[in-house]
């Protein structure tokens, strides 16, 4: 009933309880200081004097005259006095009353208050533990989205180098498939022509074997290079990229491309060896495949290592015309790719690799003639 009235302060404390009280005492106060001036026995007497001093100046008043007006003017004063104080008890009575009673209504409504107050409370709190409740839930299923991620980041790309890695093993076992099948024509014409003899055999499994075991070969140096490094390293940068361009070699010559390695100058690294060499084998895969992409007449893919400042540096290019600009921000985002086919995680585990786990830096930019990639680690 209380709620229409603008009778609470922004604390929410009745404003009427402090001030009705000092009202009514001051309202009591001052009556009673009127009485005091008015009523009192001092300012009866000054009034008394007051009156003697009047009548004693005219003569046709006798002193009994005076006397008899004194009296009848204290009697006067005596009756008003009492009927003062009888105002003064009843007023103070009733202000006492109004005061119980307006403490009771305030009693009571400072409890509805109070109450209130406590369930606003009681509610922001149930408000406040149903967020965190949901808020936990929320972390705990984010970081778990991101686990799931992370995992589908980590097969995607285990598919993509093992497709990769598929392709460059076709690439890497064409030409000793094609001599092997080249020995066993030989072997099956000079065998039908009935010119086949003990050393003709013998010569055709010796060359066969060298070729079926340069095959192996092929693919323990792939299975070891696609091992993972368990702990870091000091490793070679030029032995390093070495490796990796082994891998793809093949596959290069096979597609025309130009690959020019120069070593300014070889220095030492310290990280996980294997890894470096994906990163290198990632980006010369991916300007072999924009260079195919383009039909770049005179295709090239240029290799420096140097060595500036204490820091190896690593600088891959080629010679596709560079990157749009608008990719440079995004080129290492997960799943952004600028091809097809592509599943956009290389570059993003490349980047993870040389910055996170080797505490490096790797960067792109375009120049004159296409995209140039740059590894920098501390030598």
């Amino acid at each position: 009933m209380y709620k229409g009235f603008n009778m609470f302060n922004k604390e929410g404390i009745p404003f009427f309880t402090i001030a009705i009280p000092f009202l009514s005492i001051i309202f009591i106060s001052f009556f009673t200081v009127s009485y005091h001036l008015k009523l009192s026995n001092e300012s009866l007497q000054v009034e008394i004097e007051e009156y003697k001093k009047v009548y004693t100046l005219k003569n046709n008043i006798t002193q009994k005259q005076i006397d008899s007006i004194i009296e009848e003017r204290i009697n006067l004063h005596k009756e008003k006095d009492k009927k003062f104080k009888r105002f003064i008890l009843v007023m103070t009575i009733s202000v006492l009353i109004f005061m119980a009673l307006f403490s009771f209504l305030m009693i009571s409504i400072i409890g509805d208050v109070v109450k209130k107050y406590k369930s606003q409370v009681q509610l922001k709190e149930e408000k406040l533990e149903n967020l965190n409740k949901n808020l936990a839930s929320k972390v705990e299923l984010g970081i778990q989205e991101a686990k799931e991620k992370d995992k589908a980041i980590l097969r995607q790309s285990k598919l993509a180098r093992l497709g990769g890695m598929i392709s460059m093993i076709a690439h890497q076992w064409r030409q000793p498939l094609t001599e092997l099948s080249g020995v066993l024509m030989e072997l099956e014409t000079a065998t039908r022509f009935k010119k086949v003899n003990d050393k003709h055999i013998l010569h055709s499994i010796e060359r066969s074997d060298k070729l079926i075991e340069f095959m192996s070969n092929t693919i323990d140096d792939f299975r070891n290079f696609y091992k993972p490094d368990k702990k870091k390293e000091s490793f070679l940068i030029k032995e390093s990229c070495i490796r990796a361009y082994g891998i793809i070699d093949a596959t290069l010559k096979d597609l025309g491309i130009e690959f020019i390695l120069e070593v300014k100058e070889n220095s030492e690294a310290y990280g996980y060896p294997t890894d470096f060499s994906q990163v290198v084998l990632n980006i010369i895969g991916n300007a072999k495949d924009i260079l195919i992409e383009r039909k770049i007449k005179g295709p090239k893919i240029y290799l420096t290592i140097d060595r500036k400042n204490d820091k190896s540096i690593v600088t891959i290019k080629d010679n596709a015309g560079g990157i749009k600009e608008e990719y440079l921000d995004t080129l290492f985002d997960p799943y952004f790719s600028t091809k097809d086919s592509g599943t956009g995680l290389g570059l993003y585990i490349s980047k993870h690799i040389i910055e996170k786990n080797m505490a490096g830096e790797l960067s792109v930019k375009n120049d004159e003639d296409g995209a140039v990639f740059e590894i920098v680690l501390d030598a």
